[in-house]
């Protein structure tokens, strides 16, 4: 019996590995400097610390993209807040209304691009084609936020979601930023509000502490902040 060809599916992570060596000694140099902060998310009708933070890079934006907005809710929370600039949300789902359901939609550029929870979604490959895509929309000095669950967590990322498919550490998201030509500050995240009183206080202390000796992590997620660099002359 005569065997056909082997046909070999396509690669869903060769693009991450195009500029593999560069990340590398990238990754190795923020591995001997990373000193992440970390703060808290909870839920509120105001902003949270976290999301403070993107306030505090993007609030005076002329445009901003919300890729992956969801049902909308720091939008909501960017305008009590005063926010005058264009808002605008991308999302694949029809539950919520949004100004765009693809990339493609969209015209123009902004000045800062939020991209929270949404790339542990994706595989390595879609998430370079969607690095590149941000770098087209994105203005010389615009503003990049990328959240994602933190690999380094004691509770794991694959009991949080059936949808979760790929991991990003830090050093390595932080490090692809890099590559780009972006000028980078990293945080991480803890899911709840700061711990009040004695009891949750002693126990979160030594929380951190079993972690500190199994080397995990206690913060859930990790965030990049990313600038874009003015091009030479610009």
């Amino acid at each position: 019996m005569q065997k056909g060809p082997v046909i070999q599916p396509p690669s869903q992570v060769d693009r991450w590995y195009v500029n593999y060596w560069e990340r590398l000694q990238a990754r190795e140099k923020l591995f001997q400097t990373l000193r992440p902060p970390c703060l808290y998310w909870y839920w509120s009708d105001r902003l949270n610390e976290v999301e403070r933070l993107y306030f505090k890079w993007a609030g005076e934006a002329s445009r901003i993209l919300d890729f992956g907005a969801g049902e909308g809710r720091l939008k909501r929370k960017f305008l009590s807040e005063g926010f005058k600039g264009s808002y605008e949300t991308l999302d694949i789902s029809s539950e919520s209304r949004h100004d765009y359901a693809a990339l493609s939609e969209i015209r123009g550029t902004y000045d800062a691009i939020f991209c929270l929870e949404v790339i542990e979604h994706m595989t390595l490959n879609e998430y370079v084609e969607l690095m590149d895509a941000f770098s087209h929309l994105l203005k010389p000095e615009g503003i990049l936020i990328v959240s994602t669950p933190n690999p380094s967590c004691v509770f794991p990322m694959w009991a949080l979601d059936a949808g979760h498919i790929q991991q990003f550490p830090l050093p390595d998201l932080a490090a692809d930023f890099v590559i780009r030509g972006y000028e980078i500050d990293t945080f991480r995240v803890r899911l709840g509000s700061p711990p009040k009183g004695i009891r949750p206080r002693v126990r979160f202390f030594l929380q951190k502490v079993l972690c500190y000796l199994l080397g995990v992590d206690y913060a859930h997620g990790i965030i990049v902040v990313g600038r874009k660099k003015s091009l030479p002359g610009a």
